[in-house]
């Protein structure tokens, strides 16, 4: 094994530095009076520019790939910001469609109170509404404390739209007249003009139609399409002049012996948010 030499590490380590100082002395003398630099220093600036493009060749990888990243995670911080940005857009948009909606029907609910002073009734909120029984029942926020009772009407969104049929201390279950059970008890309506009259029972909803069924048609007198379609106060269970729709149809049954009359709900069916209870008339039926 060869012993080593400090001494001939050091002469060479000198002999190159003095070389480099020659050659930038050399150089600047050149280029300060615009001469071509010397073999000996083109052989020394290509040596160096090699060295430098092979030592600078890994730290630039790694810069362009740091960069790329850096970028990466500004592009990812901003895309995030974009959906944090939208999804409050959507929410601000859902929150605004929700208040314009609950606005009108304060609005209607309104219209229908202002249409029911002869009545007296009770306003309440709807809590409860199941979306496996949307078109049967729904619970609002009143009971026997606020005077509520079994099988009284119930209005909203402009018309009867089912009765009560179970009564908690605080809460009530109402059932849709688009259900068999909210028409179980058959209402008594009343059709055609005031000055002849027809009167009938309202006994099914037609779903294909979305509209309630009226027979057992007692009367002569026209009933025309458009026309408007009240409770009739016969029997005793319901109030009189309680609007319930509109006729889209009228029918003959196959025996041809009765008529069957199709009433589009005056009270959307679907969205109920306020309802009225109508305990009667003030002074009776």
């Amino acid at each position: 094994m060869k012993k080593f030499n400090l001494s001939k590490m050091i002469i060479i380590a000198l002999i190159i530095v003095i070389s480099a100082f020659t050659a930038i002395f050399i150089s600047a003398d050149n280029f300060k009076n615009n001469k071509n630099p010397s073999a000996m220093t083109q052989i020394i600036n290509d040596g160096t520019g090699a060295v430098d493009r092979i030592i600078g060749a890994p730290i630039r990888f790694v810069q362009d790939k740091a960069n790329q990243v850096g970028n990466l995670l500004d592009a990812y911080k901003q895309n995030q910001a974009l959906k944090t940005e939208v999804s409050n857009l959507r929410s601000s948009k859902n929150n605004q469609e929700s208040l314009e909606v609950e606005n009108r029907e304060l609005k209607e609910a309104l219209k229908l109170q202002e249409t029911l002073t002869d009545y007296e009734s009770i306003s309440a909120n709807v809590i409860t509404r199941n979306p496996a029984s949307w078109a049967d029942t729904l619970v609002i926020d009143s009971g026997s404390k606020q005077g509520v009772k079994n099988r009284q009407l119930v209005m909203a969104n402009g018309g009867v739209i089912g009765r009560v049929i179970q009564v908690n201390e605080n809460t009530s279950k109402i059932s849709l007249l688009s259900s068999e059970k909210g028409i179980e008890a058959k209402i008594p309506v009343r059709l055609g003009s005031s000055s002849d009259p027809v009167n009938g029972l309202l006994t099914s909803y037609d779903d294909e139609q979305k509209a309630y069924v009226v027979t057992s048609l007692v009367g002569t007198g026209n009933i025309d399409k458009g026309s408007q379609v009240f409770t009739s106060g016969l029997g005793g269970d319901s109030p009189r002049d309680l609007l319930l729709g509109t006729v889209i149809d009228v029918k003959e049954t196959e025996q041809g012996l009765n008529r069957e009359v199709y009433i589009k709900p005056a009270g959307n069916l679907y969205d109920i948010r306020f309802v009225f209870v109508i305990q009667g008339m003030i002074g009776g039926n």
